[in-house]
């Protein structure tokens, strides 16, 4: 099962997660964190890879993806 965490605490709604995306699991949400931002959100799980190009690629260490192909 594979589960990917946002910290929105952390999340500065920079988008990078989102560009990197090769298969466009995650999307900006569309309401504001606490912070003022969009933050990303997990929007297509399903065609998740666990390539981890989101957490490898957040700047602000808000993504934790983990898991196992099933």
């Amino acid at each position: 099962m594979i589960m990917i965490h946002i910290d929105e605490n952390l999340c500065t709604g920079c988008s990078i997660c989102i560009e990197f995306c090769p298969k466009r699991v995650l999307s900006r949400s569309t309401r504001r964190s606490l912070r003022g931002v969009y933050p990303a959100r997990v929007e297509n799980l399903a065609a998740c890879t666990l390539c981890k190009m989101c957490e490898l690629y957040c700047p602000d260490f808000a993504i934790a993806v983990e898991g196992e192909k099933e």
